[in-house]
Parts: C-alpha cells; sequence; structure tokens
C-alpha cells in the first residue's frame, strides 16, 4: 500500500497495462492501527478498482491522505461484512509498499453507502483469480524461443 502516490490534479495515475474495471463512488475509508497519526481516521471518497489494484480518491483535497493505492499482493485477510444495520463494508490489512509514505501494515474498512460493495467483492474475486491465472507467464523465459 502506499499514500499519495496515486493521484494528480485530473484523477488517478495508472500503470501502463493497467485497466479500470470499477468505480464506486461515495465510498468512506476507515483507517485504524497506522503510525501516522494524520492519515487515521475517517474520509469519503472514489473508490476505483483496477486490474493491479485498489485505489482510493479522496474527495477533500485539504486532506493529508489524498489517495491511497492497494495492490492486490499487498493486501490479506479480506472479507465482506454484511451487517443487518449498517452500511455494507470491505476490511482486511494491508501491507507497506517501499517508498508508500507509511510503514508496517494497516487495518482498513471501506464502507459502500450508496451501494456497490458485493459488486466489488466480485471484481476483486475475479481480478485477483486472473492476476494469478496468468502469472506463470513472469516465470517462462521467452527470450530463447525463436520465431518460425
Amino acid at each position: 500500500m502506499s499514500i499519495n502516490t496515486a493521484h494528480n490534479q485530473a484523477g488517478i495515475l495508472i500503470h501502463a497495462g493497467e485497466q479500470v474495471l470499477l468505480l464506486c463512488n461515495n465510498v468512506s475509508l476507515e483507517l485504524s492501527d497506522i503510525s501516522d497519526k494524520q492519515f487515521k481516521g475517517s474520509r469519503t471518497g472514489r473508490l476505483y478498482l483496477t486490474s493491479h489494484r485498489m485505489i482510493f480518491l479522496n474527495s477533500d483535497s485539504k486532506d493529508a491522505l489524498k489517495s491511497m493505492s492497494i495492490p492486490f499482493v499487498t493486501m490479506k485477510g479480506v472479507d465482506l461484512e454484511q451487517p443487518v444495520f449498517g452500511a455494507n463494508y470491505l476490511k482486511g490489512k494491508v501491507k507497506a509498499q517501499p517508498n508508500g509514505n507509511f510503514e508496517g501494515e494497516v487495518n482498513f474498512k471501506l464502507f459502500f453507502t450508496h451501494g456497490g460493495a458485493t459488486e466489488l467483492r466480485q471484481a476483486v474475486l475475479s481480478a485477483v483469480t486472473m492476476v494469478f491465472k496468468f502469472r506463470w507467464l513472469k516465470m517462462v523465459d521467452f527470450s530463447s524461443s525463436r520465431a518460425p
């Protein structure tokens, strides 16, 4: 996970080959167990699901946390909670990336007050499955292959 590395004035920054799969508006992000107190707490914004990660873009441009990038490989213990009263939310733990503007691990919750949690869960499962299904391509050395 990295903080304030996935945005610019026009929106989010994505990598070459990365695709936006889903967009959810009015999502609340809550961070706990983070050492830097300015990032602790709750904020509202947009959540982008891409083929590589989830990106939260804060709607408050004056907040210290403007964006948060959560690559699939840094997530663990992710679960969808569907309380009887209250909004559905996705919770989990994420590990810091090098040069990610924080260190260690942090617990997160993404609240979907206007719906979209179950759709996001299904899309995340599909994206992660796709990533790991084609992961073996990185291990195969194609440099020695010759075209016919």
